[in-house]
């Protein structure tokens, strides 16, 4: 009787952790579509760190949504999988929405984009490349957060641009760089096949990080580079001297 109890209770338990929802932070980018696992008669929520401009959703009449600052909410209406693109300033967003009814689906999700690109390491030591163009422009985030653009170069391998930055802390208490954002942009438009990367994302007092941008080869013309991190925002405009 006991194991008989003990194999019930077992079982219930793996029911309800099998359809309990969950929070998990997802990484995106242009590669490839994220599977979005969503349950009839819940709500999920997708929060980005970019606010949403325009969604694109495959079968609408299926699904209930609906923004809330940088929160996007889903309802399935329907067992209806499609596909779903947001739109952001400054990236385009893809997912698969699947509907499931024993699955653990998302309740909540962080949308965070991730650079398709390699992060750089430590030891990494960059040697110039054709077309190394030293810079010396720097910007402020705000008075402890300094911004050193040091050197352009080209990687004709990859047929990439790649833009150089040294970001400097002068605050007391520890800052996370992990919301840093670095666009591209030209007539306040991003520019296409871009990407970056951050070496580390955790700064304390004087430390240092770098951080490059990549551009396509052929874009050999000014433009504006943008930064942000929470509410602080900055930009300053790279012109084509440093990129021939």
């Amino acid at each position: 009787m006991r194991i008989f109890l003990l194999g019930m209770i077992v079982f219930l338990l793996h029911g309800i952790n099998a359809k309990a929802g969950g929070i998990r932070t997802l990484n995106v980018n242009d590669d490839k579509m994220q599977v979005i696992l969503l349950r009839m008669g819940k709500a999920s929520v997708l929060r980005f760190s970019e606010k949403p401009k325009k969604v694109v959703i495959g079968n609408q009449n299926y699904y209930s949504i609906e923004f809330i600052e940088n929160d996007l909410t889903l309802q399935p209406l329907g067992d209806v999988e499609t596909n779903l693109f947001v739109y952001t300033p400054y990236h385009t967003y893809g997912f698969i929405l699947k509907v499931c009814s024993s699955c653990s689906y998302d309740d909540l999700v962080y949308v965070k984009w991730k650079s398709k690109y390699s992060p750089l390491k430590k030891e990494q030591k960059t040697k110039p490349l054709p077309g190394f163009q030293g810079i010396g422009l720097k910007f402020n985030l705000d008075k402890f957060l300094n911004v050193l653009l040091v050197k352009t170069t080209t990687d004709p391998a990859r047929s990439l641009r790649l833009i150089d930055l040294l970001i400097k802390y002068e605050g007391k208490a520890k800052l996370n760089l992990s919301g840093l954002r670095l666009i591209a942009t030209r007539g306040g438009s991003p520019l296409k096949g871009q990407g970056y990367v951050v070496e580390k994302e955790i700064l304390k007092t004087n430390e240092t990080s770098k951080a490059r941008l990549f551009i396509p080869l052929n874009e050999s013309k000014g433009f504006t580079l943008n930064a942000w991190l929470d509410d602080k925002k900055a930009k300053i405009i790279i012109e084509r001297k440093y990129l021939q």
